[in-house]
């Protein structure tokens, strides 16, 4: 396995990846379909591709790609933000919005290897704090952001607007 750094030109490369981990926010998070029915496939990558665009848009966003025989398994997407306002942090922050592996990846040291490499990145740009989302009931993803040491936040909510 290799980890290379990309940008907007790789965001094709990404897609089989999203939809996996589209798939498996549908799986554990079933609770979720109060808020409207799940995206197919498609129609989630069509938003998140969006929201790629933009993020690699700024200064100093990158995204790794895991590959195995030049093949995409996994991947961290990272953009960066201002300052936090009640903390005293570094000017900057970066924003994990998204770091998955293929599900017949997973356990192999492929997300660590990722993780790696990004807290490598921001050293390199000068970012000391890092934060990520997580939906509330991957409690895989939650354990593993503990072990990279990073601290619980924030707890965001999301609803229907009442009538």
């Amino acid at each position: 396995m290799r980890i290379v750094r990309a940008g907007l030109e790789r965001i094709d490369d990404l897609q089989p990846l999203w939809e996996s981990l589209h798939e498996h926010h549908a799986t554990i998070a079933p609770h979720l379909k109060e808020l409207g029915p799940v995206r197919d496939p498609g129609g989630s990558w069509e938003v998140r591709r969006e929201l790629y665009e933009d993020w690699l848009g700024e200064p100093d966003a990158f995204v790794l790609l895991a590959e195995v025989d030049g093949e995409p398994i996994g991947y961290a997407l990272v953009h960066l933000r201002g300052p936090e306002e009640t903390w005293t942090t570094g000017e900057r922050i970066g924003v994990l919005e998204t770091l998955t592996v293929l599900p017949g990846e997973r356990g192999r040291g492929v997300g660590t290897a990722l993780f790696e490499r990004i807290y490598a990145e921001l050293r390199r740009l000068g970012v000391t704090e890092l934060e990520v989302a997580v939906i509330a009931k991957n409690a895989a993803a939650l354990r593993f952001y503990e072990r990279q040491g990073l601290l619980p936040f924030t707890v965001s909510f999301m609803g229907r607007v009442s009538e």
